[in-house]
């Protein structure tokens, strides 16, 4: 299996997992007198798991972590210098679309300009995931790639978000900031608490 592919798992839940399944399938082999690899099976299963059942119940017990998939919407409050140095700030309207697996989350994001049109789309790098010091909600930390624009003028750029997750009964809600490597003038600013709407990931407002 890839590294990190059960990094999300309770270690311990784990355990009794496989300890559990290479019982199933070991019984089966004897039981039935099958010709088969113990080890492909389990993986197989774990990979089943890690990549459909795992948001369901009960393999949803299995994860530390919570489901943060669907898409958000929501407000971009940004801010940065211009060539006079001046501060200029604004508000957009701000889409996140958080695809998850038991194994893996991408986050991609994208804002609505003034004149109704598409940003460039920013893709996550890499996740860090931890959980808030009050235990009750997570945090999710990482590095993000915008393609730049041509149209206003500005190159493919690396940015790093952090964003909080709080789950309230049925409700997901992401609340964070951004900063940015954009050149020639750096950005940064706070999202101000981005909805789920949906499980749309469509790259649409």
């Amino acid at each position: 299996m890839k590294q990190d592919f059960l990094k999300y798992y309770k270690s311990s839940v784990l355990i009794f997992l496989i300890g559990l399944l290479l019982f199933i399938v070991i019984t089966a082999k004897e039981y039935w007198s099958l010709s088969i690899s113990v080890f492909s099976i389990v993986s197989t299963l774990l990979i089943i798991i890690t990549t459909y059942l795992w948001k369901y119940k009960p393999f949803i017990w299995l994860y530390w972590i919570d489901d943060f998939s669907g898409r958000y919407e929501g407000i971009l409050s940004f801010q940065y210098r211009d060539a006079s140095g001046e501060t200029k700030t604004g508000e957009l309207k701000h889409v996140k679309l958080i695809n998850q697996s038991g194994s893996r989350i991408t986050v991609s994001s994208f804002t609505i300009k003034k004149d109704g049109t598409k940003s460039s789309l920013s893709v996550s790098k890499g996740m860090f995931v931890e959980k808030t010091e009050d235990e009750q909600h997570y945090r999710l930390i990482y590095n993000y790639l915008n393609n730049g624009s041509t149209e206003q003028g500005f190159p493919p750029h690396y940015g790093t978000e952090v964003i909080k997750f709080i789950k309230k009964s049925d409700k997901k809600i992401l609340s964070g900031g951004y900063y940015t490597e954009r050149e020639p003038f750096q950005t940064k600013g706070e999202f101000l608490e981005l909805k789920w709407v949906s499980d749309d990931l469509n790259h649409e407002f």
